[in-house]
């Protein structure tokens, strides 16, 4: 595994961070009003992409008259739709990771991370695995995996970490603050529920603001390579959070 940021990785695993889930979300709000044209644009590719996707893989879908259906060739398809959203996800929770760290970014950024594009595909997967099985067996170790990865393809894009290292890195930040960071999937829960009742129309707010969530979680819970918890001082203040 390579080195990330010793100080403030190491005070989130050792739970010396004070978190403030409230200041937290506070913060990534005027963060996404800042920012929003981009990461709107950006949530509209990825948005687009399911919808082709969706269309495409119609196709291959036959109902029959009691109801049930076989999808053809659902494997090769399910592969390539992952090998195609997860670049384009990672670059979304990048937008958020560079916002975060105060650089300006473009609908582009979503197109940034096809290079990595095997290394994200097969974090995805894996990914998927482990939640589809936690879910089969009691659901809740599928719930905790699906939350604990959350950080791992921001891992793999900014760190260059290998797919396992970084789906066990992400857990391991998952764990030291799990009560806290499931308070606030709890928060988008609710929001991304209520989509129904404004038509869609919430999901305009709603995508951005949870990808610019996700990516000041993870520069504050782990940081940038090569820059102490010190030299970030100026950042710290203008959350709410102590690190």
């Amino acid at each position: 595994m390579k080195d990330v940021n010793p100080d403030r990785l190491n005070n989130t695993l050792s739970k010396q961070y004070r978190f403030d889930a409230m200041g937290l979300l506070r913060r990534a709000a005027g963060l996404t009003k800042a920012n929003f044209s981009s990461l709107l644009q950006g949530s509209v590719v990825l948005f687009l992409t399911f919808v082709v996707l969706g269309v495409f893989a119609q196709q291959y879908i036959t109902i029959n008259d009691d109801g049930s259906y076989v999808f053809e060739h659902q494997s090769i398809i399910e592969i390539v739709a992952i090998c195609i959203v997860a670049p384009l996800l990672t670059g979304l929770y990048m937008m958020g990771v560079f916002v975060a760290r105060g650089t300006k970014t473009s609908v582009f950024t979503v197109f940034q991370f096809f290079p990595l594009i095997f290394l994200l595909a097969l974090t995805q997967l894996v990914n998927s695995i482990l939640v589809q099985l936690g879910l089969v067996l009691l659901i809740i170790p599928g719930v905790y995996f699906y939350l604990a990865s959350s950080f791992s393809l921001m891992l793999v894009a900014d760190r260059k970490l290998t797919p396992i290292s970084a789906i066990i890195l992400s857990c391991r930040v998952f764990n030291a603050y799990w009560a806290q960071i499931a308070s606030i999937f709890g928060v988008f829960l609710l929001l991304f529920a209520s989509v129904p009742l404004t038509l869609g129309f919430s999901l305009i707010w709603v995508l951005p603001f949870y990808f610019c969530m996700m990516g000041l979680l993870y520069q504050e819970l782990i940081g940038e390579q090569g820059v102490s918890t010190e030299a970030s001082e100026n950042d710290v203040k203008e959350s709410s959070f102590d690190a």
